[in-house]
């Protein structure tokens, strides 16, 4: 798997609402990089009127998966 294809599937946790995100699908409005739950709440409180498009649909990672990687992470440093 190429270096960017990864990058895009790594998992990051939103600094908002603190749930795992694919870092590839984090969005970013008004300078606020965040997922794709916070995004859809940021665009509808600044916009004064509901999200209606579904690209930000599609299934988010759990936080199970996170930890998953992250241990992985750690073995690959020792």
């Amino acid at each position: 798997m190429a270096k960017q294809t990864e990058r895009k599937e790594e998992i990051v946790i939103c600094k908002h609402c603190g749930k795992p995100e694919y870092w590839g699908a984090m969005r970013w409005l008004s300078g606020r990089c965040a997922c794709r739950n916070c995004y859809r709440s940021f665009w509808e409180d600044q916009n004064h009127k509901r999200y209606t498009w579904d690209d930000l649909d599609g299934p988010r990672p759990a936080l199970e998966e996170y930890k998953e990687q992250e241990a992985k992470k750690c073995e690959n440093t020792n």
